[in-house]
Order: C-alpha cells, then sequence, then structure tokens
C-alpha cells in the first residue's frame, strides 16, 4: 500500500467513525505533523505580509505556527465548535492570538477571497470541490499547500516528498506536499504596437502564437506564475505582468504594453 492509500484509508476511517448521534458525518480530525506544517508554510514562501488560511483548521496549529514563525496572520476555518475553541486556547498559550482568528464555518462557503496562501489537508472529495473556488476567488499569485493529496487536472507547480523526523498518529515516515500557484487569467487575443499574441491557457500553462505585422514568429518558453508572464522568441526575450486587461512589461529593455483584444 502506498503512503497516499495508507493516509486516504486512515482519514475514511476516521470520517466513518466521526458520525454523531443521528449517523451524520462529519469530517475527521488527522492533525498534520509539525515538521510538516512548518515546510508547508516554507513551500508557500510565508512572508509577514501574509495572510494564510488553513481550511479545515483542526486545532489551530498550522494558523499559529504562521504567527509564531513567519510573523504572519492567519484564519483557520473549522467546522468543529471545540476545535475551534481549542485552537483559540492554543493561540493565547502561543502569544498570537492578536494575529489570529479562528471561526467554525464550512469550508466549501466560507470566504476565502482574502487569503495570499491556503493550507489544506483534507479528503480529495472535499479538495474537488473547493477547486473551483480556488480559481474563481483567490487572486493570482495566492499559493496553495496542500498535504497528501493533489487536485484533479492542475499541475502543481511544485511537489516534493519529505520525511518526517517523529513519531505521529496514523501518519508514515514521508508525507508530499503539493504547491500551486493561482494564475491570472491570460487567455485570449493580446495586440502590442504591431505585435499580435494568440493565449491557449491551461491553468498556468500557457500556449502563445504570435504575429509581427501579420507574419508568424515562433514563440517558446512561455511561462506564467501568478501574474508573472513570459515568453520569448528568436533574439526576443519579454517579461512582463498581467493586469485585468493589459499585460504591462518590456520586450527585451523596450517598455510594451499589451490590450486584451478579445
Amino acid at each position: 500500500m502506498t503512503l497516499r492509500s495508507a493516509v486516504l484509508l486512515l482519514l475514511l476511517l476516521a470520517c466513518l467513525d466521526s458520525r454523531g448521534e443521528e449517523g451524520e458525518r462529519r469530517p475527521p480530525f488527522i492533525t498534520t505533523p509539525g515538521d510538516v506544517v512548518e515546510r508547508m508554510l516554507q513551500l508557500a514562501g510565508t512572508q509577514p505580509g501574509d495572510l494564510v488560511v488553513d481550511l479545515g483548521s483542526g486545532d489551530g496549529r498550522i494558523v499559529i505556527a504562521a504567527a509564531q514563525k513567519f510573523g504572519a496572520r492567519g484564519l483557520g476555518i473549522e467546522l468543529d465548535e471545540k476545535l475551534v475553541e481549542r485552537s483559540r486556547h492554543n493561540a493565547r498559550l502561543a502569544k498570537v492570538a492578536d494575529r489570529v482568528s479562528f471561526v467554525q464555518g464550512d469550508v466549501l462557503v466560507a470566504d476565502i477571497s482574502r487569503a495570499s496562501v491556503v493550507t489544506v489537508y483534507l479528503l480529495p472529495s472535499l479538495i474537488d470541490r473547493l477547486q473551483p473556488r480556488f480559481v474563481d476567488e483567490l487572486q493570482p499569485g495566492t499559493r496553495i499547500v496542500s498535504h497528501a493529496f493533489a487536485m484533479a487536472g492542475w499541475k502543481p507547480d511544485r511537489a516534493e516528498t519529505m520525511r518526517v523526523t517523529q513519531p505521529h498518529p496514523g501518519q508514515g515516515d514521508e508525507s508530499t506536499l503539493y504547491l500551486w500557484i493561482v494564475p491570472a487569467e491570460a487567455r485570449g487575443v493580446w495586440q502590442g504596437g504591431d505585435l499580435r499574441l494568440r493565449i491557449q491557457q491551461n491553468y498556468q500553462d500557457i500556449e502563445v502564437e504570435g504575429t509581427q505585422g501579420g507574419k508568424p514568429i515562433a514563440v517558446r518558453r512561455a511561462t506564467l506564475t501568478g501574474r508573472d508572464i513570459a515568453w520569448e522568441t528568436r533574439g526576443w526575450h519579454f517579461r512582463g505582468r498581467v493586469e485585468q486587461n493589459q499585460i504591462v512589461g518590456k520586450l527585451n529593455d523596450v517598455p510594451l504594453v499589451f490590450t486584451r483584444a478579445r
């Protein structure tokens, strides 16, 4: 059995064991090892200016670590009221209650739009339902880090497997982490001077076709990271940012603005 399968089985068993008196299912509470918490926040490049939103925040450890070790602000969203109270108590003990907050709520409908970092350790079925919200509601450049489970059809910008150094209930000796950076909407036709671009997009993967004065040019090495976009032709390179209906940047060292034609 693979590590991913073992973790999934553990989560499913915990979910089945966590039924209320009337038989309703509740999301399982499986904590994240401390060294995995820290690496998740490192992988996201967490900084003091960030708002870290942890979906299914449990006992609050990720949000508290974001404030305590990275100087960020944090918000935990958790369905279980008792865990919310425990998180608030833990934040007071860690002396970060002024920089973090915890709310009781459903991660599938809670407001996540202000986050600059989102962390998740949730069942794949929940991640599947959250995925459209990540694309539609988070700002380009927002970093999403998931412990153990990937997102369907959305290739991670980075994935890594780390050793877990301390024994942890239900956890093997390795964890896989995935990072995605929410991309800007670059799909469409763009005009800049005598250059015309047609951009095809699948999440952060883009393909760029170009013409200059109506003649085709070979565009290669096109990349999109958050709002940052880049591409090359023979002898040229463009670096810029997608800002709604404009791409503002430089072709070699010459300023150039593309406007969305359609």
